[in-house]
């Protein structure tokens, strides 16, 4: 999980997600080795890619204002505290590396496990742990610990 270096392939999958504090928020993603990409990102917008090896991946983080202006003009934003809106994977080569995003989110002033999966999934082949951020969006980290037959 090391976010030393900007990814220079363009992105070819983007997350785009609402948030109450733009600066919290990005305190917290740049606490999770997210790298923020600051000429994407404005005073309504926050733009990262994930850590390797899944910085294809790019997160834009909205204003509530900025996040409507890509919403249908009937569609309220859904609070993620209390409407599963989505789940978000990030996926790990070993136990170790999904328990370091644990670590991470937790001291970043996540919510570990909203969620748990019995054995942690160990019995679909896997080891999944989950964190929610600071505007309820859940996240997991993955490894898969079987391989696939």
């Amino acid at each position: 999980m090391s976010s030393s270096a900007e990814p220079t392939d363009p992105p070819t999958f983007f997350i785009n997600l609402p948030t109450t504090s733009l600066p919290a928020s990005t305190a917290f993603y740049t606490s999770l080795d997210f790298y923020h990409v600051k000429t994407w990102s404005d005073d309504k917008t926050a733009a990262f890619r994930l850590p390797s090896p899944n910085s294809s991946i790019c997160l834009m983080l909205h204003t509530h204002p900025r996040m409507k202006e890509f919403m249908r003009p009937s569609a309220s934003i859904a609070d993620a505290h209390t409407t599963t809106e989505a789940l978000f994977t990030v996926m790990c080569q070993t136990r170790e590396e999904v328990d370091s995003w644990l670590s991470k989110a937790k001291e970043a002033g996540g919510v570990l496990d909203p969620y748990k999966l019995p054995g942690h999934g160990e019995e679909m082949g896997m080891y999944s742990r989950s964190w929610a951020d600071l505007d309820g969006h859940v996240w997991e980290a993955c490894a898969m610990v079987k391989p696939c037959e």
